[in-house]
């Protein structure tokens, strides 16, 4: 085989291989730069989470975030009492008694995820400590049927209604209710005003025929039947 016959071939394969070696450097360096942007990305998540605090409550509730605090001796005589409250309607609860700025005592019951919180005046709880049984009977009264509500779905009773006659709470009685227009005297009712444009109407008829047949014309205000 003779080089002029050979040159084609050469010239085929040459540039062939050629293109090959252009292609695989194309394809080289473009994967390097999905490779590069690839590790800049993993680079920036890995920068973000650490960056980023842990939130230790999350996927938590409220009720699941109480934890018990020190309380002071007015704080744990409001916790023993609606504590002894709970446990006599066999409530599976979780308590804590805080105070709010005015000071009141705001108790939070916790059952699972669920958080309800009554508050209890401040004077309630001065005078119950005072040794004024009564105030302790209102507290304790109150935050019980507060739980009976909430936990047990019961009603609060409502005081029973005065009996008929009797006057209302706090002696008193209910006005009667003021009419709409005073009652119309006896006599003759009053006409409507379709009556009085017929009326009208018959009162000339009757006039223009007196007139035509030379009659005297009738009275201005005939006697009704």
């Amino acid at each position: 085989m003779t080089l002029s016959k050979l040159q084609p071939f050469l010239t085929y394969w040459s540039l062939t291989i050629a293109v090959l070696v252009i292609w695989g450097f194309s394809v080289a360096v473009a994967m390097a730069d999905v490779k590069d942007d690839m590790l800049a990305k993993i680079r920036k998540q890995i920068g973000r989470a650490r960056l980023r605090p842990v939130d230790p409550l999350a996927g938590r509730s409220v009720a699941e975030t109480l934890a018990p605090a020190a309380m002071d001796e007015r704080e744990r005589w409001v916790f023993y009492l609606v504590s002894g409250i709970a446990i006599s309607l066999k409530l599976n609860v979780r308590i804590l008694v805080l105070q709010d700025s005015m000071g009141h005592y705001l108790v939070h019951f916790a059952q699972g995820k669920r958080l309800i919180t009554y508050r209890v005046d401040k004077a309630w709880v001065a005078d119950a400590m005072a040794g004024k049984a009564d105030q302790r009977e209102r507290i304790y009264k109150a935050v019980e049927q507060y739980l009976r509500q909430e936990f047990l779905g019961q009603a609060i009773a409502k005081p029973a209604a005065a009996p008929a006659g009797a006057p209302a709470s706090g002696g008193i009685t209910p006005a009667p209710k003021p009419t709409s227009a005073a009652a119309a005297p006896p006599g003759k009712p009053e006409m409507s005003r379709d009556e009085k444009i017929a009326a009208a109407l018959a009162k000339a008829e009757a006039m223009k025929a007196q007139r035509a047949a030379g009659g005297p014309p009738p009275p201005e205000n005939p006697a009704q039947p």
